[in-house]
């Protein structure tokens, strides 16, 4: 665990639909199977989805509004799974600061390496604090000219809020960019104006296996794939595979 808290670590898109939840939810497997401690914060307000890819729904009582409102204390919130621990999203809608949410992950960071920020797609107000409080955007668009779009605008706010921006992006296949049926990574990267961390093949078994809550194979491309991202976030040299 670091000496300094956790780092803070946002999974956001413009545009829903991108797998953001399955490669964050994947991300922290990864990082728990490494030896890491994982802290997943659901902030998906009024949907909450974390809950079923950890496969978990059963155990949730509170939520992590419960704790900032100080109806529950902080260990009784936090939800073990077979991998990182888990703060469950509100159901309902609730007032989302920066400061409030400084004030959730202040109560934890202290006891884990890595915390990660679900965060829903768009750039509303949840999107802000949870920005806020990051210290890296991880944002995640499918090479589509649509999702590019308003993955362009949240790295743009990432950028103008200061944080460290790196770009992810996910479901690529090969045939289809060759074709010119989808962006390249050239084009993605341009629109986007974010340095590339990642590329994330197509892998319907991955998102089958996360919407069941179950355990990651991790000899799929899309696992290798992730394992490396987690490598260059690291610091290591770790070239470009497609």
């Amino acid at each position: 665990m670091s000496t300094f808290g956790a780092k803070k670590v946002l999974f956001t898109s413009g545009k829903g639909g991108v797998g953001k939840s399955t490669l964050s939810t994947a991300f922290a497997k990864i990082l728990c199977a490494e030896g890491y401690n994982v802290l997943m914060v659901d902030c998906d307000v009024c949907l909450r989805t974390l809950d079923i890819m950890l496969s978990v729904s059963s155990l949730v009582l509170y939520d992590w509004y419960d704790v900032i409102e100080g109806n529950v204390d902080a260990r009784s919130a936090m939800i073990t799974t077979g991998g990182p621990k888990l703060l469950a999203a509100p159901t309902c809608e609730v007032d989302i600061t920066a400061e409030k949410m400084e004030k959730l992950l202040r109560i934890y960071e202290r006891d884990f390496d890595y915390i990660i920020l679900d965060c829903p797609a768009g750039v509303g107000e949840v999107f802000d604090a949870c920005l806020a409080v990051s210290d890296l955007a991880l944002i995640v668009t499918t090479p589509d000219n649509v999702c590019v779009r308003s993955a362009s605008v949240a790295a743009a706010k990432a950028d103008a809020a200061g944080k460290e921006v790196r770009l992810l992006i996910n479901r690529f296949q090969k045939g289809i960019t060759s074709s010119g049926r989808a962006l390249n990574l050239d084009e993605v990267i341009d629109a986007t104006g974010v340095q590339l961390i990642g590329v994330i093949p197509e892998d319907k078994s991955l998102v089958v296996s996360m919407l069941n809550g179950e355990l990651v194979d991790p000899n799929t491309k899309s696992i290798k794939a992730m394992e490396r991202v987690i490598k260059r976030l690291n610091g290591e040299y770790i070239p470009l595979k497609i």
